[in-house]
């Protein structure tokens, strides 16, 4: 299937001209380690399915070990509640400095185990060939793989998967209805779930669901209001009313600015 990924950075997404164009599958970035929730998530979920497009969410890790993978997954479970991915659940595994390759597949096997304790839905990994090739345990190919693979003609079979279920080629794509580039996908059987049932908490394990599904957008460096307002289709005013902001003009990188839009 023709697929793309796509998280708070493609902004705003016309998912009926990217259906259009022949995309097939989305995969969504729904959270990031323990408390960050992709300002875009929610409204990004709603307009593809209303478009008629199988969704599937992904968390980019963060732990630096097993129990705060586990913590990890039960914030992607908490995220993801009540709704309804067409593709397994991803742990996007990528910056693991500082880490030995125990520790890395110690937080990778917490995290993947620890979605499936807490929820009803089936794991998948999405990782760099060299992270597939080098550093993810053999064990690990219970779950299926995502590989991301630039510039070549097919992605490598030699890791313990074989030939992965999903495969990123490349980074720089070009899609109706999105602005900019965007990750360009092929995802098999493998990356679907079949009967695409809402995420529903289970296990013993408490989830802490969020308060509210107020998108939210955390300043980055050289950031200011304007830019913030264009990039997810509102205006100056309609922020400052809603984050009740006395000086507009004074932005703080990390500041978590509310944005319109709910599911």
């Amino acid at each position: 299937m023709n697929g793309i990924d796509v998280s708070q950075w493609q902004g705003y997404i016309d998912f009926t001209a990217v259906k259009n164009a022949g995309i097939e599958f989305v995969y969504i970035k729904a959270s990031e380690g323990t408390e960050f929730t992709d300002p875009f998530f929610y409204r990004n979920y709603a307009n593809a399915a209303r478009a008629g497009l199988p969704v599937g969410f992904y968390h980019y890790l963060t732990a630096r070990s097993a129990d705060e993978a586990r913590a990890e997954a039960a914030h992607f479970v908490a995220v993801t509640e009540g709704l309804s991915p067409a593709g397994k659940m991803v742990m996007d595994i990528e910056d693991m400095r500082g880490m030995s390759r125990e520790e890395v597949n110690d937080a990778a096997r917490a995290f993947l185990e620890g979605v499936e304790a807490y929820s009803n839905q089936p794991a998948a990994i999405y990782a760099d060939a060299y992270f597939a090739e080098r550093v993810l345990d053999a064990d690990l190919a219970e779950y299926p793989l995502w590989i991301a693979q630039y510039n070549v003609g097919e992605p490598t079979a030699d890791t313990p998967w074989g030939r992965p279920e999903g495969w990123q080629y490349t980074d720089m794509g070009r899609v109706a209805g999105i602005q900019g580039n965007v990750d360009r996908d092929i995802f098999g059987e493998e990356m679907q779930n079949g009967g695409a049932a809402p995420v529903k908490r289970t296990g013993d394990r408490p989830v802490d669901r969020p308060a509210d599904r107020e998108m939210r957008y955390r300043v980055q460096p050289g950031d200011t209001l304007y830019e913030i307002a264009e990039r997810f289709g509102t205006s100056v005013p309609v922020l400052v009313r809603m984050n009740r902001m006395k000086n507009p003009g004074l932005l703080y990188p990390g500041q978590l600015i509310k944005l319109p839009g709910q599911l």
